[in-house]
């Protein structure tokens, strides 16, 4: 298929998503997109406000290159960009240069969330040669003690962090390359606030560096009173927000389960297993039907993963002056982010 019907296809594709949202259907319509791809959940990162350092439990691994090129084969209609992250730091994945360049080839724009002490020569060489869009890079402190105290002691070293993302920058200039898009970014949370303003002193105008971002925080699906005390702010659902994920994606863990969004980090809602299903029929099964319609009656008392979540994306649903009500929405909880120049 051309590029270009390729791409009307999967912004056809998400227009219908985004409709079934507004009228809240509980069956399916349209195609899958594939939001986030775990490639590992191996990270030696042990981040106070991940839920991977208090509570996940399922096994460690690594997703299989072959596994990765049926998602993508499957994925390739309806889904235009997707992150290569979940619960693990992907640039411990030895064959990442392949998955980033299968999906290129797929016409699929590729991001990645990752940690810049982990930049080798070789991964950087991945990344850079294999094509990634952009790579967000957190550095949530300026002093060794705030990075520790936010990302644990595999973070403490300040000085190889920057030394590193000096070296990806180095590295993309030599080979002429404009990709990845670097994105430096700290979370603002309790441990590092007083350190915000410093951070974007330090970098303001640091050559090679795209953009600064300061991200707001979320507390994942709300169940670890460990990371909801990070939070500067008090902040609770808003009862009136139905959250678009049922019906607009899914996430995938790196041994093929397909859970409802990027803030199951241990697998609890399984929606099925492309060891044995097709993208497709997960997305029209019985058990994402009900999470819609859970969703849908505001009745998510049963469900784990979103009975406490306070970061629902989304925006007033069921409104006639449809498609309005999307585009005046105000930020969501998981995009709210800022930057200065």
């Amino acid at each position: 298929m051309p590029v270009f019907l390729g791409s009307i296809q999967r912004r056809v594709n998400t227009e219908v998503l985004q409709f079934a949202y507004n009228r809240q259907w509980a069956r399916a319509v349209g195609k899958p997109v594939v939001y986030q791809i775990e490639l590992t959940n191996h990270c030696p990162m042990t981040c106070q406000m991940c839920p991977r350092t208090h509570a996940m439990e399922r096994p460690l691994g690594h997703m299989a290159l072959e596994l990765f090129q049926r998602i993508v084969d499957q994925a390739s209609s309806s889904t235009r960009a997707v992150f290569l992250h979940h619960f693990g730091d992907s640039l411990l994945h030895p064959q990442l240069g392949d998955f980033i360049g299968y999906a290129a080839a797929k016409g699929i724009r590729t991001h990645l969330s990752a940690n810049p002490a982990l930049l080798t020569k070789r991964r950087i060489q991945a990344i850079v040669d294999g094509g990634l869009n952009e790579l967000v890079l957190s550095l949530d402190g300026v002093t060794p003690e705030t990075s520790e105290a936010v990302r644990g002691r595999a973070a403490r070293n300040v000085d190889l962090a920057e030394r590193r993302i000096g070296e990806l920058i180095d590295y993309r200039l030599r080979t002429g390359s404009s990709k990845p898009f670097i994105i430096l970014q700290i979370v603002r949370q309790r441990q590092n606030e007083h350190e915000v303003e410093a951070w974007l002193s330090k970098w303001r105008g640091y050559h090679g560096v795209d953009r600064l971002k300061v991200k707001s925080y979320v507390s994942w699906d709300g169940r670890e009173e460990k990371i909801n005390n990070l939070r500067i702010e008090p902040k609770t659902a808003d009862p009136s927000l139905v959250c678009d994920k049922p019906w607009t994606s899914v996430a995938i863990l790196w041994d093929g389960r397909v859970v409802p969004c990027c803030f199951d980090y241990d697998g609890i809602m399984t929606l099925g297993s492309l060891a044995d299903q097709s993208l497709e029929e997960i997305w029209q099964g019985e058990t994402l039907a009900a999470l819609r319609q859970a969703h849908r009656t505001r009745d998510l008392s049963g469900v784990a993963l979103c009975a406490k979540c306070n970061d629902k994306d989304g925006y007033p649903v069921r409104k006639l002056y449809y498609p309005l009500n999307r585009l005046l929405q105000p930020q969501s909880a998981i995009g709210a982010e800022w930057d200065r120049d």
